[in-house]
């Protein structure tokens, strides 16, 4: 069952990740934070290749031999995810520090 719920977890956060990156990239924004240059089509294949992960790790987790614990794995990753993404995206200052002004 850790299994399980490992995969499932890592499943979830791959997909609640890619989505963004590649929704981004399908509507031609391509902007977003991450190692790898801004545009559509580095959007597209970042998400999708999240997708990938996310199908890999789900095909082995093995989701119906405990599937409670998995779908509540999966779910808790997605939520991971999108709170990560509520404070690095397109935010001037994601981790909430305070900057001190600079006089004129």
């Amino acid at each position: 069952m850790f299994g399980t719920v490992t995969l499932a977890l890592v499943a979830g956060f791959f997909v609640g990740n890619g989505l963004p990156y590649y929704v981004s990239g399908s509507t031609g924004d391509g902007r977003h934070p991450g190692p790898f240059p801004d545009s559509p089509v580095v959007s597209v294949l970042s998400g999708w290749g999240a997708f990938v992960i996310a199908a890999v790790a789900w095909s082995y987790a093995h989701v119906g031999d405990h599937p409670l614990p998995g779908y509540a794995a999966a779910a808790l990753g997605v939520l991971a995810v999108g709170l990560i993404h509520t404070r690095t995206w397109r935010s001037p200052n994601p981790w909430g520090k305070r900057v001190a002004r600079q006089e004129r």
